[in-house]
């Protein structure tokens, strides 16, 4: 039976999401699927009204140096770029994971999807996935995203609903 849950990103500045948004895109054209936002999840709440503050504050000038490009057959981590953890993530990640709501879920592995299900032609797009390794990538806001889980399909990405957004300070 789904359950209602509340997703943390960490959303990249306007030119680091363009980045990724241009590779997610022709991903999501391939598997002819509605594109979704480019997003690094930090946990998630068992309700929405908890104060981010702290953990706004813990992540001020996120960011990250992406290290690989990883591919596997779980839907939800298809294909994506591995973040190096850094100083400042593991202290906003610990300051989340102080809040009454936090929810834990799967193991943290600091990632940006590229896709969910499988790709269809990563091969087509080799040099442009291989650019996203390229440069660090900045994050400048929090997002608090209410989720049904499990999340197993492409209509489930669809229901996702940003009900708020904090900004990290730079």
């Amino acid at each position: 039976m789904p359950s209602q849950t509340y997703s943390i990103w960490a959303c990249p500045t306007a030119t680091d999401r363009a980045r990724f948004q241009a590779v997610i895109q022709a991903l999501c054209d391939q598997q002819n699927v509605p594109p979704f936002g480019p997003h690094m999840t930090l946990g998630g709440l068992s309700q929405r009204d908890t104060d981010l503050g702290a953990g706004v504050t813990a992540l001020s000038g996120l960011t990250l140096i992406p290290t690989d490009i990883v591919e596997t057959p779980a839907f939800t981590q298809s294909l994506f770029v591995r973040f190096a953890r850094s100083e400042t993530l593991l202290k906003g990640r610990k300051a989340l994971q102080n809040l009454p709501s936090f929810r834990a879920g799967r193991a943290f592995d600091p990632h940006i999807s590229l896709c969910y299900g499988r790709p269809e032609n990563r091969a087509a797009l080799s040099a442009e996935i291989e650019a996203l390794l390229s440069k660090p990538v900045r994050f400048d806001r929090l997002a608090v995203v209410r989720i049904k889980l499990p999340v197993e399909r492409h209509d489930d990405l669809q229901a996702w609903q940003v009900v708020s957004e904090l900004q990290i300070p730079a």
